[in-house]
């Protein structure tokens, strides 16, 4: 029974004992700063985008959009009758978006801004379905991780005005573990699918996609001269992909990995024009790798009143 129970505290121990919320925070702040950018990136296409008559226009809009889901087209339907525009409830609507992003920016009135965010961007999202990819899932996602976790108690305008105490919380651990999870998850399957092809063995398809018209920044055309460098930057996307589960958990490889994961999304910005895409994956990593969650203070004093807590100190505990 000793081992279950201490299996039970190590369990304990890293989903639930208090955090510091500055992980949560940099996350905040860093992913509503990205999507902050891309908004001003895509305003003068704002019409185009998500209009009736834009690129995707009216029925073709609605069938590939996710039946159910809000779309502008309901806002729209609602408010004609009282001689609103079209493009008026449009421009309202990505105005109340970056009002949000803001507002969670500043880290005031931070769960309402995050809500406002998280389906305000659904909305946009479903609206402009056929122009979203990856990234925007991504964003989606952890918008909505950062409705249900303390992300206002550190970094914010809620801890300077005495809204929240930025005191540590179990929430914020449970919050940070379940992020880092889904984060480990996510690059293991992406390393996973990838290493079933060839193409990431041989070079072949990093080949390509430095080299398609629309991904192509820079003449790369030298590469067919060296094949070996491909190989060896598909080989080095596999063992940072499938690695980091492994790798980025513990303290003497997690900089290093952290690192070699922010390179690869930079790369992909730089060289590929994904500049979006490779923001908010350096972020989710810095943010949730590269900053401490530990408290400040006597940690050890913590973790004692803790052990109290859950029944008695390791010296009163029994022993196998």
């Amino acid at each position: 029974m000793s081992r279950y129970r201490r299996l039970a505290h190590a369990v304990e121990a890293f989903f639930f004992t208090p955090a510091s919320a500055r992980p949560l925070g940099a996350l905040r702040i860093g992913l509503a700063a990205v999507l902050i950018a891309q908004a001003w990136m895509v305003r003068a296409d704002i019409l185009d985008l998500f209009a009736q008559d834009g690129l995707v226009q009216g029925e073709l809009a609605r069938y590939l959009s996710v039946p159910d889901a809000p779309r502008l087209a309901w806002l729209t339907a609602l408010l004609s009758p009282l001689g609103i525009s079209e493009a008026s409830c449009i421009y309202a609507v990505c105005g109340g978006y970056l009002a949000s992003l803001l507002m969670l920016l500043a880290g005031f009135h931070t769960r309402l801004a995050a809500v406002l965010a998280w389906f305000l961007h659904w909305t946009l999202m479903n609206t402009g379905h056929a122009s979203i990819y990856g990234v925007d899932r991504y964003a989606h996602i952890f918008l909505f991780y950062l409705m249900c976790v303390p992300a206002g108690r550190a970094f914010s305008l809620d801890v300077a005005l005495g809204r929240v105490s930025s005191a540590s919380t179990r929430a914020a651990r449970l919050g940070l573990r379940v992020m880092q999870v889904h984060l480990c998850v996510s690059y293991l399957a992406s390393g996973l699918e990838k290493a079933t092809g060839d193409q990431w063995w041989n070079g072949e398809l990093l080949w390509r996609a430095l080299s398609l018209p629309e991904y192509q920044m820079f003449d790369m055309t030298w590469l067919a001269a060296w094949p070996w460098l491909s190989r060896i930057g598909g080989w080095a996307t596999l063992a940072i992909e499938t690695g980091y589960c492994v790798f980025i958990w513990p303290r003497l490889t997690r900089k290093l990995w952290v690192l070699a994961t922010v390179a690869l999304h930079l790369g992909i910005a730089v060289f590929m024009g994904l500049h979006i895409f490779g923001a908010v994956l350096c972020v989710l990593t810095l943010a949730l790798f590269g900053f401490s969650a530990e408290p400040r203070g006597n940690l050890a004093s913590l973790r004692h009143r803790e052990l109290e807590g859950a029944g008695g100190t390791s010296a009163e505990r029994p022993r196998s």
